[in-house]
């Protein structure tokens, strides 16, 4: 019993010390959104960056939205699948990520090109859900993405199917957020000079990190929501250190029972 508790007490501790770190990431990444001036993408310079603007697509064209007829240029997709098992039940996250595409923003004095493939994507909009049924078909554009290599395929069924009903096994709730052309994009990365000939032409674009000799960004965000709504949207960093501390230490306290002598 002493062995199990002690297991227990250990990953109580790595729990409580992964939350302390996320905490701590997200301190840092609030005090960078704070501490950086929003520039005018005309009086860019290399190094790190923060920009403002409506963003627009690039030659590389919209993306279809992962479950809509829609075209965006970011989307934030997850797919939940409902399973029983026993008395319990419950949503279950079958798959989630982001699909993205370069694109430009636009704040006014000019626009530059985000290559997003590496940041982080933070979509606050509303966001879009699709309700399939097991017995029913997909629409087209649903049926299109499960079609690819790095996402879920078809649901699974229950073995009896005649002693499932309500919401059955296999039901599923497709989800997406879109940042869509002509919506208003926050972004912060790193700029780097693509080697244009007129000045005030678009010779720089925004990635995760360049290899020009100047300092790269701490963060490569790309976001839907303002500078101040991200800072606040942040303050719950001291939740997870805190939160992260106290478990951190409980599961500390109980390897440390199962170990010494009593």
């Amino acid at each position: 019993m002493s062995v199990v508790v002690g297991v227990l007490g250990l990953l109580l501790f790595t729990v409580g010390v992964l939350g302390v770190g996320y905490g701590w990431r997200r301190r840092r990444h609030r005090s960078v959104i704070a501490s950086t001036e929003t520039t005018d993408v005309l009086r860019l310079t290399p190094g790190p960056a923060e920009v403002v603007g409506t963003a627009e697509r690039s030659d590389d064209g919209p993306l279809p939205a992962p479950f809509s007829e829609e075209s965006c240029l970011l989307a934030e997709w997850e797919i939940e699948e409902w399973e029983e098992s026993g008395k319990h039940s419950s949503w279950r996250t079958e798959g989630k990520g982001t699909v993205t595409t370069p694109f430009y923003v636009d704040d006014g004095t000019d626009r530059v090109l985000v290559r997003p493939s590496e940041a982080t994507v933070d979509l606050a909009g509303s966001r879009e859900t699709t309700h399939v049924g097991v017995d029913e078909e997909p629409p087209e554009s649903i049926r299109r993405f499960l079609d690819l290599d790095s996402t879920p395929g078809d649901p699974n069924e229950a073995l009896i199917k005649a002693l499932d009903w309500g919401t059955q096994v296999g039901d599923r709730k497709y989800h997406q957020r879109l940042l869509k052309p002509g919506d208003e994009v926050y972004v912060h990365g790193t700029a780097t000079r693509v080697g244009a000939e007129t000045f005030g032409s678009n010779d720089f674009e925004l990635i995760e990190s360049a290899d020009d000799g100047h300092p790269d960004a701490e963060l490569f965000l790309v976001a839907d929501s303002t500078e101040s709504e991200l800072i606040a949207d942040r303050r719950d960093w001291l939740l997870y250190a805190g939160a992260g501390s106290l478990a951190a230490l409980a599961g500390l306290g109980v390897v440390a029972a199962t170990v010494l002598p009593p």
